[in-house]
């Protein structure tokens, strides 16, 4: 009985800081009013320091999902999301999506992370997508946005899919 108490007194730390421990890595953010969005997409573009970045800004997130404004103005490399589909919502611009094919040049994965970006993209089909279109790219399917014009800004929805 004592070596039982002895061990719980110990323990207890280590269950108090659990539910510490389970939290997810960011807030969530669960609301955010469209009338905010054209602030959001200026403190996206003031943020852009390279045509070949894109800026990302969360509109709401619940983890593991998250909801992103991606404000680019040039050509990014091309990814390939694990285990994630990606719905994309053109706001405003146009450029053409290609999808599928493979990544070429993967770069080495940062720890943790479930996608893999490349220096480019092979075999891909194009499609040409404006303001107010949708586009649901699979999950482990290569896609680049690529001829952008103007400024392109894609509300991006990340969905995790179960076993894939």
């Amino acid at each position: 009985m004592k070596h039982t108490a002895a061990l719980f007194v110990l323990a207890l730390p280590l269950v108090a800081a659990l539910p510490a421990a389970a939290q997810p890595s960011a807030p969530e953010k669960l609301f955010q009013s469209g009338a905010d969005i054209p602030a959001m997409i200026a403190k996206a573009k003031a943020a852009q320091k390279s045509p070949t970045i894109n800026s990302v800004l969360p509109i709401v997130t619940v983890m593991p999902y998250r909801v992103l404004l991606e404000y680019r103005t040039g050509l990014t490399p091309p990814t390939l999301h694990h285990g994630e589909a990606e719905l994309v919502h053109v706001l405003k611009g146009a450029a053409n999506l290609a999808t599928g094919g493979h990544l070429t040049g993967i770069q080495p994965p940062r720890p943790g992370s479930s996608t893999d970006v490349g220096t480019g993209i092979e075999g891909a089909t194009k499609r040409h997508i404006v303001e107010g279109d949708y586009v649901m790219v699979p999950p482990s399917t290569a896609h680049q946005f690529q001829d952008v014009e103007g400024e392109f800004v894609i509300m991006s929805v990340h969905l995790p899919v179960p076993g894939k």
